[in-house]
Protein backbone atom coordinates (compact mmCIF):
# COMPACT_ATOMS: atom_id res chain seq x y z
CA UNK A 1 0.00 0.00 0.00
CA UNK A 2 1.46 3.57 -0.61
CA UNK A 3 1.71 5.90 1.52
CA UNK A 4 -0.84 8.39 0.64
CA UNK A 5 -3.41 5.44 1.27
CA UNK A 6 -1.70 4.51 4.28
CA UNK A 7 -2.61 8.50 5.00
CA UNK A 8 -6.22 8.73 3.33
CA UNK A 9 -6.84 5.50 5.77
CA UNK A 10 -6.28 7.13 8.99
CA UNK A 11 -7.82 9.85 7.74
CA UNK A 12 -11.03 8.16 7.13
CA UNK A 13 -10.50 5.77 10.38
CA UNK A 14 -10.14 9.47 12.32
CA UNK A 15 -13.03 10.84 11.68
CA UNK A 16 -14.85 7.68 12.18
CA UNK A 17 -13.45 7.32 15.54
CA UNK A 18 -14.24 11.68 16.41
CA UNK A 19 -17.83 11.13 14.63
CA UNK A 20 -18.44 8.01 17.42
CA UNK A 21 -17.73 10.20 20.16
CA UNK A 22 -19.84 12.69 18.75
CA UNK A 23 -22.57 10.11 18.65
CA UNK A 24 -21.61 8.60 22.31
CA UNK A 25 -22.02 11.72 23.58
CA UNK A 26 -26.40 12.02 22.93
CA UNK A 27 -26.65 7.95 23.67
CA UNK A 28 -24.61 8.02 26.82
CA UNK A 29 -26.50 11.25 28.01
CA UNK A 30 -30.07 10.06 26.91
CA UNK A 31 -29.99 6.61 28.47
CA UNK A 32 -28.09 7.34 31.64
CA UNK A 33 -24.42 6.06 31.33
CA UNK A 34 -22.55 7.83 32.87
CA UNK A 35 -19.02 6.04 32.90
CA UNK A 36 -19.55 6.20 29.14
CA UNK A 37 -20.44 9.94 29.38
CA UNK A 38 -17.75 10.76 31.32
CA UNK A 39 -15.40 8.78 29.19
CA UNK A 40 -16.71 10.98 25.27
CA UNK A 41 -14.36 14.01 27.44
CA UNK A 42 -10.64 14.73 28.65
CA UNK A 43 -9.82 14.96 32.16
CA UNK A 44 -9.64 19.25 31.58
CA UNK A 45 -12.49 19.40 29.10
CA UNK A 46 -15.01 22.21 28.76
CA UNK A 47 -18.63 22.18 28.32
CA UNK A 48 -20.90 25.49 27.84
CA UNK A 49 -24.94 24.15 28.68
CA UNK A 50 -27.08 27.06 28.27
CA UNK A 51 -28.55 27.37 31.48
CA UNK A 52 -25.93 25.49 34.16
CA UNK A 53 -23.14 27.43 32.20
CA UNK A 54 -19.41 26.31 32.41
CA UNK A 55 -18.01 22.98 33.70
CA UNK A 56 -14.83 21.93 33.26
CA UNK A 57 -12.61 18.80 34.27
CA UNK A 58 -14.81 15.16 35.30
CA UNK A 59 -15.96 16.23 38.20
CA UNK A 60 -18.17 18.98 37.37
CA UNK A 61 -19.57 17.08 34.07
CA UNK A 62 -20.48 14.63 36.38
CA UNK A 63 -22.60 17.01 38.36
CA UNK A 64 -24.18 18.19 35.10
CA UNK A 65 -24.83 14.52 34.00
CA UNK A 66 -26.26 13.63 37.28
CA UNK A 67 -28.69 16.57 36.92
CA UNK A 68 -29.60 15.93 33.57
CA UNK A 69 -32.34 13.91 33.23
CA UNK A 70 -31.97 10.51 31.47
CA UNK A 71 -34.28 7.58 30.35
CA UNK A 72 -36.59 6.25 31.48
CA UNK A 73 -37.88 8.76 33.46
CA UNK A 74 -37.84 11.07 30.44
CA UNK A 75 -37.24 10.23 27.07
CA UNK A 76 -35.69 12.38 24.70
CA UNK A 77 -32.78 12.02 21.99
CA UNK A 78 -29.75 14.90 21.36
CA UNK A 79 -28.87 14.17 17.96
CA UNK A 80 -25.52 15.24 16.15
CA UNK A 81 -26.03 15.44 12.11
CA UNK A 82 -23.83 16.65 9.31
CA UNK A 83 -20.19 16.69 11.02
CA UNK A 84 -17.47 19.23 9.52
CA UNK A 85 -14.44 17.61 10.81
CA UNK A 86 -11.24 19.38 10.29
CA UNK A 87 -7.92 16.74 11.70
CA UNK A 88 -4.82 18.71 12.72
CA UNK A 89 -2.31 15.64 13.90
CA UNK A 90 -3.54 14.98 17.29
CA UNK A 91 -6.52 17.72 17.43
CA UNK A 92 -9.74 18.29 15.85
CA UNK A 93 -12.19 20.89 15.07
CA UNK A 94 -15.95 19.75 14.43
CA UNK A 95 -18.89 21.84 13.70
CA UNK A 96 -22.19 19.69 13.48
CA UNK A 97 -25.75 20.19 13.37
CA UNK A 98 -27.72 19.37 16.31
CA UNK A 99 -31.15 18.63 17.47
CA UNK A 100 -33.38 17.39 20.94
CA UNK A 101 -36.41 15.62 20.57
CA UNK A 102 -38.51 15.81 22.96
CA UNK A 103 -42.24 14.38 23.65
CA UNK A 104 -45.01 16.63 23.61
CA UNK A 105 -48.83 15.42 24.21
CA UNK A 106 -47.01 11.76 23.60
CA UNK A 107 -45.35 12.96 20.65
CA UNK A 108 -41.91 13.33 19.42
CA UNK A 109 -40.95 17.49 18.55
CA UNK A 110 -37.92 19.01 18.05
CA UNK A 111 -36.94 21.60 21.39
CA UNK A 112 -33.97 22.84 20.28
CA UNK A 113 -32.01 23.38 17.55
CA UNK A 114 -28.69 24.59 16.38
CA UNK A 115 -25.28 23.55 16.11
CA UNK A 116 -22.28 21.87 18.49
CA UNK A 117 -18.83 23.56 18.10
CA UNK A 118 -16.45 20.98 18.99
CA UNK A 119 -12.96 20.52 20.09
CA UNK A 120 -11.39 17.18 20.18
CA UNK A 121 -7.85 15.44 21.06
CA UNK A 122 -6.39 12.05 20.56
CA UNK A 123 -5.62 10.67 24.00
CA UNK A 124 -2.76 8.44 24.70
CA UNK A 125 -5.51 5.35 24.73
CA UNK A 126 -5.76 6.18 20.87
CA UNK A 127 -9.53 7.35 21.86
CA UNK A 128 -10.59 10.70 20.26
CA UNK A 129 -11.97 12.60 22.96
CA UNK A 130 -14.02 16.36 23.26
CA UNK A 131 -11.88 18.94 25.08
CA UNK A 132 -14.55 21.43 24.48
CA UNK A 133 -18.04 21.79 23.63
CA UNK A 134 -20.03 24.73 22.95
CA UNK A 135 -23.76 24.26 21.82
CA UNK A 136 -24.85 26.86 19.65
CA UNK A 137 -28.68 27.37 20.08
CA UNK A 138 -30.57 28.92 17.32
CA UNK A 139 -34.18 27.85 18.36
CA UNK A 140 -36.48 26.25 20.75
CA UNK A 141 -39.19 26.19 22.01
CA UNK A 142 -40.42 28.62 24.34
CA UNK A 143 -40.32 28.11 27.51
CA UNK A 144 -38.74 25.18 27.49
CA UNK A 145 -34.44 26.74 27.05
CA UNK A 146 -32.93 29.47 28.37
CA UNK A 147 -33.82 33.07 26.78
CA UNK A 148 -31.48 33.82 23.89
CA UNK A 149 -28.88 35.87 25.83
CA UNK A 150 -28.47 32.59 27.78
CA UNK A 151 -28.24 30.60 25.14
CA UNK A 152 -24.78 31.20 23.77
CA UNK A 153 -21.77 31.69 25.61
CA UNK A 154 -20.05 34.91 26.54
CA UNK A 155 -18.31 36.39 23.72
CA UNK A 156 -19.55 34.27 20.77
Amino acid sequence: MTEALLAELRLLRDERDITRTLYAYGHTLDYGDEAGFIDCWTEDAMLWWPGPGEMRGHEALRKGFRAHTHAPELFHKHLVMAPMITIDGDTATVASMMARLDPYDGMPAIRAYGRYLDKLRRCADGKWRICERIPEVEGWRKGEVPSASAARPPGT
